[in-house]
């Protein structure tokens, strides 16, 4: 059997089978993760793309043989974690019957309930200007890996400054995940000052409304340990009926431990 080789790029012709195979939008997070991956395909069609010792996404062409094709894949390519959305139930499904363990890694929103647009008194959300960039990373607090994060995202015109009283209280992220498709990832960040008082929730129903009446469909996520996030995303109508799955080798004692 033939195995896996690189390939030149992570924007493989099969992505577009696999994000047409998926039930629900891909994840931007995942989708940057991508962008920057190291791709390996296999004659067949089928695909993984790896970065550094995590698989972020694999693909076969044939459902039937992902489970062997993974196999085939990981005897070649040893990792050690592979992050899978729950919604996609071929690369579950083979990684459980490899014998890895998974555990919630975050919380995927892809339903939002209607309500009324949200109101905060004196708030006001305007696309960024480069004078934001600085006082955005002094507030950060891990929401942006780096200030070029920052500047990168005023570039595309995703980024949003948030004020309040004419202070800067925040931000908003709106990410097209896919050029062609109508997912728009949104994200918040509200300065430590002024957490807690339904701005963040505000943030996330303007953005959201907004992205709907553009034709758009709003989706996003947070780590499972990020409650306050999570809160408040289901403060502004979202619900998480799927998650992001964290799977690793089930260690070689799994089996001695006791009941």
């Amino acid at each position: 059997m033939s195995e896996f080789a690189r390939a030149p790029s992570p924007a493989l012709p099969q992505r577009q089978d696999y994000l047409a195979s998926l039930p629900e939008p891909q994840e931007w997070f995942l989708e940057e993760m991508v962008r920057s991956g190291e791709a390996w395909g296999h004659a067949d069609g089928s695909y993984a793309i790896l970065r550094g010792a995590t698989l972020v996404e694999f693909f076969s062409a044939d459902r039937a043989l992902c489970t062997d094709r993974l196999r085939l894949f990981l005897a070649q390519i040893p990792i050690a974690t592979a992050l899978v959305k729950s919604f996609d139930r071929p690369v579950v499904q083979a990684c459980q019957q490899l014998g890895w363990v998974s555990k919630v890694g975050g919380h995927l929103f892809r339903k939002r309930l209607p309500r009324p647009p949200a109101v905060f008194d004196g708030a006001e959300i305007r696309a960024a200007a480069q004078g934001d960039i600085a006082p955005l990373w002094h507030m950060n607090d891990g929401f942006f890996d780096s200030e070029e994060e920052v500047a990168d995202q005023l570039r595309a015109g995703a980024l949003w400054t948030v004020t309040l009283g004419g202070e800067i209280a925040g931000c908003g992220l709106t990410n097209r995940v896919i050029e062609s498709r109508n997912a728009v990832d949104i994200g918040m960040m509200v300065a430590p000052d002024f957490r807690r008082t339904g701005l963040g929730t505000y943030i996330a129903c303007t953005l959201a409304d907004d992205v709907a009446r553009l034709g758009g469909r709003a989706i996003c996520g947070c780590g499972a340990g990020n409650l306050a996030s999570k809160a408040t995303l289901e403060k502004a109508g979202f619900r998480s009926d799927h998650q992001l799955l964290s799977f690793a080798l089930r260690p070689p004692e799994h089996d001695a431990l006791p009941k």
